[in-house]
Parts: C-alpha cells; structure tokens; sequence
C-alpha cells in the first residue's frame, strides 16, 4: 500500500537537497537540460520528415538520458533511421498512437527493434544490443507527450516505490510495457501531491523559464523529485558505508590519517571507490579478467554497472563468453573477510533471479587493491566460484 507518510518524507528530502544546493544551482548544474530536451524535441520532431535521421538527431539531444557509458539507445535509433527509415518511422508512428494501450505500445516497439537489430547483427555477423527498452521508449513517448507519459529510469523508480510501500516488487518476466504501467499508480501518487506544493510550483517555474513547454502537469517535476531523491538516498548510503570502514580501520589500529593522506596522483591506486569503477567501466573491453567478459545489459534497458537487486546494488555485473553470469565486486584498497559475505548475496540473487531459468552458471570477481588470509580462505567456502585480484596503476609513455 502506498504510504502518503512516505511520499512527504520523499518530497521533504528532496526540497532540502534544493535548499542546500540553492535552486538557480539546482536549475543550471542539475536537472534543467532535461526541460530543455523535452522543448527541443517539442520544437523540432516531424514523423512525416522526409530525412527521419536528420529529424530525429536535431530532436533528440545527446545527453546522459540518452547516451552513457554502455547505453547507447539514441545512436541505435539513429542507425536504424538513415539504414532502415520507413521501418523505423511505422514504429514510431506506432508507438506515438495514443488510442491504443500504452503497455501494448512499448512492447511492440521493443520487438520490432530488436527485429531491426538481429537483421544489423546478422548482416555484420555481430551480437550488439540496441540498449531500446522501456526506458528510451518511455523517454521518447515522455518527449512526444510531457502532459500524459513518463520518463522512467528503472533503477531510480524502484528505489522510490519501495520507499513509499515497503511490498512492492517487480515480477520476474515483466514484459516492458507491464513494467511501464506498474509504476502509474506510485507516480501518480507522488505527482498530485507536489502539485499542491508552492516550493515544487516555483522550482518549476525556473526549470521551464525561457522555454515554451512548461510541464503543466508535473510530469517532468515527479521525474525530477524521483530521480534527485534517489540519487541523494544513494549517497547518504554511501557515505554510512565510508564512515562505517573508517570506523572498522580506527578499530583495527590503522593509521587511517596518514593513508588518507595519500592522493591518487602520487599512488598506485585510486583514491576513490568510484574511480575505479570508472577505469574498468571505460576500459572494460581491454581488461584481462582471466576470462572473455562483456557488461551485461537486461531487457529494460539497465546494465550492469551498479545492477539493482534486492539486497543492493551490484558493483558490476557481466556476462562470460558462453553467457555466465559473472558478479564483480570493487574495492579501492583493502578487500577484507566480510566482503564475502556481501558478493555471496548478490550471486545468490543473480542465481535465483537470472542464472537459472536461463540455464547459466554464476562466478564472483573480487578487485581490490589489497586483501589477507581470511579472504582468501573466505572465498574457498563458498559454494560459487569467487576469484580476487589485485589492482595497481601505473603511468606508460608513448613517444609523440
């Protein structure tokens, strides 16, 4: 059951992050080029165009809603505009039909771009992924109509409907579509409530200044509150989890001052956790992993950097060469005992809810700068196979 108690503790969070930032902060650093985005593409798509690529690239802005490390949806579609227009443009058409249902929408542009996308992998004898899910079509049906859809990101949305009702839970095997409409009734919720909120109804005024979409529904506000929340719930967690290391090394009587002395310009490992998620991110095809690994990616658009479960977020979850899952947990610098106990979770999870029913097998990766005995014995005990290895960086010159 939705808790209206939790929607205004969500919200309250929310508006003090904007206090402390300072809305013009919130405005220009933050969120505000996503309004944009909505009024760019308001002001420049045309179905009937006849260059449907040209169209949609001035359409669709080339920011983080559309493209990232390992998400590269808006590409696809542009790839599939100028090689396969008209196929591409009866699926948009299709999916812009507002007198059919939403749900079967979604699920019948995800197949045919996959269609789209098997004839491209199979014409350059390639196994790509079109990254086109319920999260680039709900952005595209958000961009197209602000005033009736939503723009999901999965991660972020899940996080806020199982703060607002501690039963909620994604069935496995959810079609897109379904997914889509099993997050209306928590989004509706939380948008009539910030639309009696004046803090809410002036932020948006400074977020649509200038531009001639104003999200007159709040639509883009509830995508804004849900995601900037999430994100703020994701820090603090964070930094518990820093303070709570800080505190274990007090215990144990390492010199925690000197060592947090050390930058990462002068030492051989990162400085922050987040920067060595970064490099293997980035560098993830030219990694020697001691097997083949690609990024997994599922049928909703996530990848496996930082996968959603649970019990928590996966660090980074990949796939071997015969489609094994692989678990990769990070560490910066000391991998102790108990991160055993925090991979072996997460395997179990791979194991129960995508292993399985596909037949594959699941395998743990530890890296870390540093570890001891117990680790190592540690990892022996558990009945999935968890290998550790240790990082170091290093400076290499080239000549010019």
């Amino acid at each position: 059951m939705i808790s209206q108690q939790k929607i205004k503790e969500w919200v309250d969070i929310y508006l003090r992050h904007i206090a402390e930032i300072t809305p013009r902060v919130h405005v220009d650093k933050e969120e505000g080029y996503k309004f944009k985005a909505v009024d760019i593409f308001q002001r420049n798509f045309d179905i009937k165009a006849q260059d449907l690529d040209e169209m949609l690239d001035a359409s669709i802005v080339n920011n983080n809603l559309v493209a990232g490390s390992w998400y590269f949806p808006r590409k696809m579609l542009l790839l599939f505009a100028e090689n396969s227009p008209e196929e591409t443009r009866k699926i948009l058409l299709d999916l812009f039909d507002e007198t059919r249902p939403v749900d079967e929408r979604i699920d019948a542009a995800e197949a045919a771009f996959n269609q789209l996308m098997d004839a491209r992998n199979k014409r350059f004898n390639a196994e790509a992924h079109s990254f086109i899910g319920i999260r680039f079509l709900s952005l595209l049906l958000s961009y197209r109509y602000p005033e009736a859809h939503n723009a999901l990101k999965p991660r972020e949305w899940k996080v806020y409907c199982r703060f607002v009702d501690f039963d909620f839970r994604s069935p496995q095997g959810i079609t897109s579509g379904k997914q889509y409409e099993l997050f209306i009734p928590y989004v509706e919720a939380l948008r009539q409530y910030i639309m009696t909120l004046p803090e809410i109804r002036d932020l948006k005024i400074l977020l649509t200044d200038g531009l001639a979409f104003q999200d007159d529904d709040f639509r883009w506000m509830t995508q804004d509150v849900i995601y900037v929340t999430s994100q703020v719930l994701a820090r603090l967690e964070s930094d518990k989890a820093s303070l709570v290391e800080e505190e274990e090394k007090q215990v144990e009587g390492e010199d925690v001052e000197d060592e947090e002395k050390i930058p990462s310009t002068t030492s051989d490992r990162f400085y922050y956790e987040e920067d060595l998620e970064n490099f293997i991110i980035d560098n993830f095809d030219k990694l020697e992993f001691g097997q083949d690994l690609k990024l997994f990616a599922d049928e909703i658009g996530a990848t496996g950097r930082q996968y959603h479960t649970d019990w928590g977020d996966i660090d980074i979850l990949a796939l071997g060469k015969s489609g094994d899952f692989v678990v990769i947990e990070l560490k910066r610098d000391r991998a102790k005992a108990d991160v055993i106990g925090q991979i072996a979770k997460y395997i179990q999870w791979v194991d129960d809810n995508l292993a399985q029913k596909n037949g594959k097998k699941v395998s743990g990766i530890i890296i870390a700068y540093r570890g001891d005995p117990a680790l190592v014995n540690a990892a022996r005990a558990l009945r999935f196979p968890v290998s550790i290895k240790y990082y170091r960086l290093g400076l290499r010159f080239t000549d010019s």
